[in-house]
Parts: structure tokens; sequence; C-alpha cells
């Protein structure tokens, strides 16, 4: 059993907003470091969990540059302007694990069924050995659900931050979900102070 517990996080939908795409009229990852804006509530809440002795740590389906959605630089900057926001308002992440495969990218390098795309869990026994982390103690929190599948199967406790207005979207998850269910579901970043301790 390790020592450290951990808040695992997804990126693009929870962390960081999504944004309307005018191309495709879709609502979409951001794809400039100019579009990235921090989900309000979020720096708040993590300090406090900081402070309450968690680590935080993002894994991240990150398919774009395989399927030509965005160049490695651009993913960079993106990147580094969270990182540089998130620092701004007191927040230190301690690991970051990004997942560049899809089984259909168009790029062949990234064309890989791997073990390191959520749902899969490669990334969390990584971190698991790399920061000695109890995983019963820890939590996942994402809005999708390859995070909750993920987590699950992981051992974590799952938080889902989904839109409870929209009851269809919850009817569609909880099919995709197929019986997995997330130990939370909220609808504001800072109910998740009201759930981990």
């Amino acid at each position: 059993m390790g020592k450290n517990k951990t808040i695992f996080l997804d990126r693009d939908g929870t962390l960081i907003k999504l944004v309307y795409d005018e191309k495709t009229g879709h609502i979409d990852s951001v794809s400039s470091k100019e579009e990235v804006e921090i989900t309000y509530d979020f720096p708040d809440v993590l300090k406090k969990l900081k402070q309450a002795g968690y680590l935080l740590i993002i894994v991240s389906n990150q398919p774009r540059i395989g399927l030509k959605k965005e160049t490695k630089e651009n993913f960079d900057a993106i990147h580094e302007e969270m990182v540089r926001r998130l620092e701004e308002e007191g927040v230190k992440l301690d690991k970051t694990y990004y997942c560049f495969h899809h089984p259909f990218a168009e790029m062949e390098e990234y064309r890989v069924n791997c073990e390191c795309r959520k749902p899969e869990t490669k990334f969390f026994k990584e971190a698991q050995k790399e920061f000695d982390i109890d995983l019963t103690k820890s939590y996942m929190i994402g809005d999708r659900v390859n995070d909750v599948k993920a987590g699950s199967a992981a051992g974590v406790k799952t938080i889902l931050l989904a839109n409870l207005e929209e009851a269809a979207y919850l009817e569609i998850l909880e099919k995709q979900l197929k019986g997995v269910k997330p130990d939370y579901l909220i609808k504001k970043p800072k109910e998740i102070l009201e759930i981990v301790r």
C-alpha cells in the first residue's frame, strides 16, 4: 500500500474549458494557447486539495497530433500556457501523463492500440510506482466515460464533472458506461471539496 494520496485529473473539458470551433461547428479542445482558460473554481479547489496533502497528476488522452489536428509545437505551447496559468494561481502540478495514440491516427507512429489511452490504466500504474500512491485513497476527476472507466479499473474513486441540466447527456453517458458508475457526480468543481477530505 502506497503512502501518497492523489487527485488524477483529465485535462480538456475538466481542467481546461472546451471551446466552440467555428470551422467545424463543434465544441472541442482548445487549438491555441490563446484559447486556454482554466475552468472556474479549479485553481482554488486544487490549492485546497494540495494543502490537504494530495498530489495533482494529469492523465489525458491527446490524439490530436496523430489525427493531424495540431502540431507538437502547438500542443507544447498549450501545455506550457496551462502550467503557467495554474502556477500564477499558486497551483503546481506534480506530473502530467499524455497519451498521443489513437487506433485511427493518420500518422502511423501514433496509430496504436496502446495501454496508456484511457480507459486503459498504464499511466495510473506508472504514477503509483513513481510516487508511491495509495490508489484506494485517490480520485480520478473527469468529464467523460473513459475517465470514469479508467479510474474505476485503476481502483481509485471517480468523480464525473457533468452538466446535470442536460438529461439526455447523462442518459447517453449511462449507456456508454455499461454498468460502471462514477462514485460521485458533480456540476461544479467547488463541489469536489465536499467529497474529498
